[in-house]
């Protein structure tokens, strides 16, 4: 018969019908022990001065009676022993070097012939002390409410995608309060930052709230360096934190007791949403995670706290929670580029400009991409904001480029014409007759080459050359280079003496062709 430990309650209701006067056969059959069992205690009882009809033994004399529960009679050996003596080396390799659960080792056994029951075997490890042993917890305060929050991602199952005609996984993103345990569940298909912000926006518009610590786990839309002293999050997340005022507290790698309450949640989830249910798509499955937190999660009696989690967190965790805006958030996309040395970068098959005083061609920056606006940073500092570009967009301020070629930029004639007229009046002649016409965008390129030419050869012989090509209407900027260089703009040429016309082509004068008809009498009578 198996050994069964005698409570110090039942030890005391063998002594007070003994003392009652009743038999032992009766004492056995209304308490359920054996006989033997209740004559070891009345006689423990009897030696300890006990007397039928006396008082109720005293604590003193009741420890002492308990203490005969403690002493187990001795067991018999344990068939099992034998059978898995022989095995032991084995067992011990399978359990520390290749750590192997004790179900695969119960299914190794069985095939090598060894057939003994799963709950013998563990019992055979336990007597050798090779199972692991469980880490002592330390029930940890949950806080005050609105305090803290856990978030987690759990995976659901599959679910059908009608637009894509396939099976997609579905992943749980768990929002679970740590004082009043209510919860939030955003179905997902991803674990993007855009999805994560997504579902915490659905959150905080759920509970009308943010907390202000959020204990996440280490998914790479928020985590970009997990370290149990020192992480290291995403530049994109904790942009998010900042805008909705709470701090991520992300958990240790491998570590679930970080976040209990959450981490429970995920199977609860599980097995009372999904399984077993039939959703057309992802829509339809958020809106009946929504219903099912508020009349079903919100609604049942926690096994911890024994109360509801909706009343909890109506009555005394809403209150306390840090304010929600409501406004949407937009998630921004962080790229890296590099200058051109257009003093422009490009980014989404787009072209920004960047301030050429600020960050000079060659340097690394930063774009931050939103719906509307790209703002450009370098070194931490703000650059630029720009409207967003579509592909093969360009966004260009002319102030961004220097003042030597703001000019050429902005494709202004007007400005190439005042700055030829400061060199010399001349030039500025030639510069107005070279842009004028309905196309003055053609010849822009020979008229900062017009200007070029005063710093090579300077503006006083530029502008004779100027003036001696206008004297022949000469309009091409390469033959006017032609002029400084050859240094012809200082010569004179003298007047042009007025040439007789060439003579004809006949000899004998026209008169002699002239054709002339005569009448005679004869001619007329005819």
């Amino acid at each position: 018969m198996a050994y069964r430990e005698v409570l110090s309650v039942e030890i005391r209701e063998i002594i007070r019908r003994w003392q009652a006067g009743l038999s032992q056969r009766r004492i056995a059959r209304g308490t359920g022990l054996s006989r033997q069992t209740v004559r070891r205690y009345i006689d423990a009882a009897e030696a300890a001065g006990l007397q039928p009809g006396g008082p109720e033994p005293g604590e003193e004399q009741l420890a002492a009676l308990a203490t005969l529960s403690s002493t187990r009679p001795r067991q018999a050996a344990v068939p099992s022993e034998e059978l898995l003596a022989p095995w032991a080396e084995q067992i011990q390799g399978w359990l520390q070097a290749e750590r192997l659960q004790v179900t695969r080792i119960h299914e190794l056994l069985a095939e090598r012939g060894c057939e003994v029951s799963y709950s013998t075997l563990r019992r055979f490890i336990a007597r050798r002390g090779w199972g692991r042993r469980q880490p002592l917890t330390v029930r940890m305060e949950d806080g005050p409410p609105g305090e803290v929050a856990e978030l987690d991602f759990g995976r659901l199952g599959l679910i059908a995608d009608p637009e894509r005609g396939r099976w997609r996984t579905v992943w749980a993103l768990i929002v679970v309060w740590r004082y009043s345990r209510h919860c939030f569940v955003w179905p997902t298909t991803s674990q993007t930052l855009a999805a994560v912000v997504e579902g915490l926006e659905a959150a905080w518009a759920f509970f009308g709230g943010v907390p202000r610590y959020l204990v996440i786990d280490n998914f790479p839309a928020a985590v970009a360096g997990a370290d149990a002293l020192h992480p290291r999050f995403t530049r994109g997340f904790l942009e998010y934190a900042r805008h909705r005022g709470f701090i991520s507290d992300p958990a240790r790698v491998r570590k679930p007791r970080d976040k209990p309450r959450v981490e429970r949640s995920v199977p609860y989830v599980r097995e009372r949403l999904f399984k077993g249910a039939q959703f057309r798509d992802l829509a339809e499955l958020r809106a009946a995670a929504r219903r099912w937190c508020l009349e079903v999660a919100g609604q049942r009696i926690h096994g911890t706290t024994r109360k509801r989690p909706l009343a909890v967190f109506e009555q005394e965790e809403r209150p306390a929670l840090a304010p929600w805006d409501g406004e949407p958030y937009e998630v921004p996309d962080w790229r890296t580029a590099k200058v051109h040395a257009d003093h422009h970068v490009a980014c989404q098959y787009a072209l920004y400009s960047v301030p050429a005083a600020l960050c000079p061609p060659g340097q690394q920056v930063e774009l931050q991409l939103g719906a509307k606006l790209v703002r450009i940073y370098h070194r931490g500092a703000l650059l630029k904001v720009h409207p967003r570009q579509p592909r093969g967009g360009r966004a260009t301020d002319p102030n961004d480029y220097p003042a030597e070629l703001s000019p050429y930029t902005l494709r202004a004639p007007e400005q190439l014409q005042r700055r030829a007229a400061e060199l010399g009046e001349a030039t500025g002649a030639f510069a107005e007759r070279l842009l004028e016409g309905p196309l003055p965008w053609a010849k822009l390129r020979q008229g900062h080459k017009l200007l070029r030419l005063a710093e090579r050869y300077s503006p006083a012989r530029l502008d004779a050359a100027c003036r001696r090509a206008l004297e022949v209407d000469l309009l091409d900027v390469r033959r006017l280079e032609r002029i400084l260089v050859e240094a012809l703009e200082q010569e004179t040429t003298a007047p042009q003496q007025p040439q007789p016309p060439p003579p004809g082509r006949f000899a004998r004068p026209g008169a002699v062709f002239a054709l002339t008809t005569t009448q005679t009498t004869t001619g007329a009578s005819r």
